[in-house]
């Protein structure tokens, strides 16, 4: 009973081990260039999708279904600041982004953005 029961505890730290997503690398200011930047993206706040996109000139737009914002953004060492000046929340934010596989990514805060092709 008692190798039963250490054999079903192995199994089971075995799978949990391999059940761990592995750790997503921060992505590069090249790589958010070629994958975000210019791109329509789409996420859930707070029940309602929001449209989001960096655009190419450094400007930034933001639209969910009665609220809207824009401003601009810049690079920092490993991410991007944005500052809005209309909308919701106003002010600057800067954030990291990881790839989460597929067309799907997730900023620092948490926020999970979908690439719109």
């Amino acid at each position: 009973m008692r190798k039963l029961t250490t054999a079903l505890a192995l199994t089971a730290a075995t799978l949990t081990v391999t059940a761990l997503p592995a750790t997503a690398e921060i992505l590069s200011r090249d790589r958010i260039a070629k994958e975000i930047i210019g791109k329509p993206l789409t996420t859930s706040r707070k029940g309602m999708t929001v449209h989001l996109q960096y655009n190419t000139n450094g400007t930034v737009r933001m639209k969910a279904f009665i609220i809207s914002g824009s401003g601009t953004w810049k690079y920092n060492d490993d991410g991007i600041c944005m500052n809005m000046t209309s909308g919701p929340k106003k002010g600057e934010t800067c954030v990291t982004f990881e790839h989460l596989g597929g067309n799907e990514y997730r900023n620092s805060e948490g926020m999970v953005l979908a690439v719109q092709e």
